[in-house]
Parts: C-alpha cells; sequence; structure tokens
C-alpha cells in the first residue's frame, strides 16, 4: 500500500471536501489523518491517505479539479516515515491573544523551538485589531516549567500580549 499527503487549496465553496473524497473514494484510497479549515476565503485541505494506486494515477485523478481552479499537491510518503513511533509526550494547549503586530507567531514558535517543544497544531485568526493564537504542543519532559513560565512572562511583556498555557490530561485509547 502507497501512503501520500494530499493539500487542496481553492476559493472557499460549498463541495470542496466533497470533491476531494469523492476521487478518493472512488479510487479505494482510506484517509488515515485530515486537517481542514478555511483561511480567510480559502479553503485547505491536507490529508494523508492510504491505497494501491501510484503517485501517478493519483496526479491523474486530481487534474480535473485543479482545471476547476484548485491547487493540488501530492508528496508520496514512505512507509518508514509513516511507521516512525512518536514518544506520548505531555500535551500543552497555549493560547495568545494581544494586539495585532508582526512576530507573534515568530517569537511565541522560536521560544517553544529553542525548548525542543513541538508543535503539533497551530491556529492563528485575527479579528479587527484582535490577534488570537491557538498551539497544541507536545513538552519534552526535560523542559523545566517553571524556567519556561518566566521565558514566557518575559515574552508577554516583550510582545504585550496575553498568553495561557494549560496542561492538557490525555486518555489512552
Amino acid at each position: 500500500m502507497n501512503h501520500f499527503i494530499i493539500v487542496a487549496i481553492g476559493e472557499d465553496k460549498p463541495g470542496i471536501v466533497a470533491k476531494v473524497t469523492e476521487i478518493l473514494f472512488k479510487n479505494g484510497f482510506n484517509i488515515e489523518d485530515s486537517s481542514m479549515t478555511r483561511l480567510n476565503n480559502e479553503f485547505t485541505i491536507m490529508l494523508i491517505v492510504k491505497g494501491d494506486k501510484s503517485l501517478e494515477h493519483l496526479k491523474q485523478e486530481f487534474s480535473q479539479l485543479e482545471k476547476e481552479g484548485l491547487t493540488i499537491i501530492i508528496k508520496e510518503v514512505s512507509e518508514n516515515v509513516i511507521n516512525k513511533p512518536r514518544k506520548k509526550l505531555p500535551i500543552f494547549n497555549i493560547a495568545v491573544y494581544g494586539s495585532d503586530k508582526p512576530g507573534i507567531v515568530y517569537k511565541v514558535s522560536k521560544l517553544l523551538a529553542d525548548k525542543g517543544i513541538n508543535i503539533s497544531d497551530l491556529r492563528t485568526e485575527k479579528v479587527n485589531s484582535l490577534y488570537i493564537m491557538f498551539i497544541e504542543s507536545e513538552f519534552p519532559e526535560e523542559v523545566d516549567i517553571l524556567e519556561f513560565n518566566r521565558e514566557i512572562e518575559k515574552l508577554k511583556q516583550e510582545l504585550d500580549v496575553d498568553i495561557e498555557i494549560e496542561n492538557v490530561e490525555t486518555a489512552e485509547l
């Protein structure tokens, strides 16, 4: 079986998800992971799919949607990447609120990267002049939470934003 990541981007309108998933269904692909969202007036789909068709076949199947105005990117993903074990790490949600200004995403993500904290999901939205960012992150056990909180306090002052951090208790499935 082959794994692919598929990205589809186009002007938001009803039916985009149905058109993309119809092609996958008709070609015997299973959706294993997905993220789909509207960004301003554009809609973005990101999928990991599994099936027995080739990359070339999949590109051909999606060519009609490209003619209809969707941008489609398809990349084959190796079994090594798909099956790479992931260590279960403590999950923290981070919420940032403040006046919109350049550098908020960069400076928060840089602090996380410097601490070895992985971002598993990040969403932003601007409502008038209010900038909102939500991050789901995986904290390595060696992160000193007290030191991290001190650095967050400095960053709050520097950016003039409010930053809230919440540990998420996860259930084992």
